[in-house]
């Protein structure tokens, strides 16, 4: 399984690099693709299928198609006439590389151990208390598990609904800067 693991990884990696070294944007945009599907088979192999599934219909569905329309719509010949030099590019590898380094640092030396929940103990004293105690220990565990999509609705729009909404606000800002960005002067 170790293997998998790296190998999708790489994958992801890969299509990454893809994406940014790439000199042309439609081949760029496929490593994109190709990139969000290797994300959503990990969260498939993390058993999170709901965030799977948005994972490929959002990105590799929706997201996908605002850049390919943003690509198609750009003028790709003044693109190709004029030679950009960005000579930032290399301190910012350097950067990011440093700051990827420290993060990983910083999440392997963590104390953030994945616990257990608490046993519950109950005391009874008779056969008849006993059946009743441990048939509500079964279904309050049964409604505590729910399914996986059940907890991730009731910790997003519970615990981070300010900022999943602050997410969608910024994806719609990111789809009209790239509809201006792109149209054409009349």
């Amino acid at each position: 399984m170790t293997i998998g693991w790296i190998l999708l990884f790489a994958l992801i990696i890969a299509c990454a690099l893809g994406v940014v070294i790439s000199r042309s944007p439609i081949a760029s945009a496929l490593s994109l693709l190709v990139g969000f599907v290797g994300v959503a088979i990990l969260y498939l192999a993390l058993k999170a299928e709901f965030v799977a599934a948005v994972q490929v219909l959002v990105y590799a569905g929706g997201i996908l198609v605002l850049y390919i329309f943003g690509i198609m719509l750009t003028d790709n010949e003044a693109l190709r006439l004029t030679r950009q030099v960005h000579f930032q590019a290399w301190p910012v590898f350097l950067l990011v590389l440093v700051l990827f380094l420290w993060m990983g640092h910083k999440l392997y030396h963590s104390d953030y151990a994945a616990t257990p929940p608490a046993a519950k103990v109950m005391v009874v004293s008779g056969g008849d208390q006993a059946e009743t105690a441990i048939a509500a220990l079964q279904a309050q565990s049964q409604v505590a598990a729910g399914t996986n999509t059940q907890r991730l609705a009731s910790v997003m729009y519970g615990n981070f609904l300010y900022p999943f909404e602050a997410a969608s606000v910024l994806l719609m800002v990111a789809a009209l800067g790239a509809v201006f960005l792109a149209k054409k002067e009349i």
